[in-house]
């Protein structure tokens, strides 16, 4: 469990090796930071990984995946084809846990090209037979020192922050280090359930609140009408469509925030708890990054209506 100075493996817990796709981005930097702090050995899988480097790897956590692919790459290339190369290596494997994060409202029949993908990814782990934790998770928030692509997408330039739509959506930010510690218990202890879960933050906001929680209370925002934005997904490269659909949305969860970080050993935080008083004289005097519409969310999740199953039960 998580202590004042570092981490303990908890009592039970897998010593063996953990295998982790995408390891270099946001996500998989942090929790490659957490795993050094445990007797495990990491693997980072490279994009064309050999399935013989999961020989004597107890835990996969399966954190690929984008939603502002780059040619050739595809939404479904990078987010459902390495899922499906992942299920493939699985059965040649001792693999004995799955980690999956997946985003909030992934759909396998969602006309939103990175939302289909997400879902189509999700099905094919749970036709698998190895056990797998699958996490919906929401925006995906960062440190002010290292805020990440979503924070950025919505920190001030020049005292600015531009939004798409009305900014009456509603999001469910977490933490970056909240997932760090779901993705650590999931992958690690035994007693963590299997199954598909919600995994947001504790609070929900409107999209003008999240910018304000941010920025401070006297940042100005700008909103670009939905159907603005989604003129410009036709002509804007940085802008794609499958982006400017899930910014628009609303993105909740419908499982109890803290009842499933209680399953998986985490206590959630707020955003304000890691960026108040820290982000507004940084943002406000312009030394910030981001323009509020470059880059948006890396991935994520949602989860089941009822209690967790149990670990042996497979996904």
């Amino acid at each position: 469990m998580a202590s004042g100075v570092g981490w303990d493996a908890g009592a039970g817990w897998r010593l063996g090796a953990v295998a982790i796709t995408g390891a270099d981005g946001q996500i998989g930097r942090a929790l490659r930071h957490r795993l050094a702090l445990l007797p495990n050995r990491v693997v980072p899988l490279a994009r064309e990984w050999d399935p013989a480097s999961l020989a004597d790897v107890e835990v996969v956590v399966h954190l690929a995946g984008t939603l502002t692919p780059t040619r050739p790459d595809t939404h479904r290339s990078s987010n459902f084809d390495t899922v499906r190369t992942l299920v493939d290596a699985l059965r040649d494997s001792d693999v004995q846990r799955v980690v999956f994060l997946s985003f909030l409202t992934a759909d396998p029949a969602s006309p939103n090209p990175y939302l289909r993908a997400k879902g189509l990814a999700e099905q094919a782990l749970e036709s698998a037979a190895t056990p797998a934790t699958i996490l919906r998770a929401g925006h995906v928030v960062g440190p002010p020192e290292a805020p990440g692509p979503t924070a950025s997408a919505f920190l001030a330039t020049r005292g600015n922050v531009t939004i798409l739509g009305d900014g009456s959506q509603l999001l469910s930010p977490i933490l970056l280090a909240d997932v760090v510690g779901v993705l650590v218990h999931a992958a690690l202890d035994p007693a963590s359930p299997v199954g598909t879960f919600d995994l947001t933050g504790p609070e929900v906001l409107t999209a003008d609140e999240f910018a304000r929680c941010l920025n401070g209370a006297q940042v100005r925002l700008r909103h670009v009408p939905a159907r603005v934005a989604r003129a410009l997904s036709l002509v804007v490269p940085a802008l794609p469509r499958a982006l400017v659909d899930v910014m628009l949305a609303d993105t909740v969860p419908q499982d109890d925030p803290q009842q499933v970080a209680h399953w998986f050993g985490t206590t959630l935080h707020g955003v304000a708890d890691a960026w108040t008083g820290r982000a507004a004289s940084r943002t406000l005097t312009g030394a910030s990054s981001g323009t509020g519409t470059a880059t948006i969310p890396v991935p994520a999740a949602r989860g089941p209506t009822g209690p967790p199953r149990s670990p042996d039960e497979s996904g």
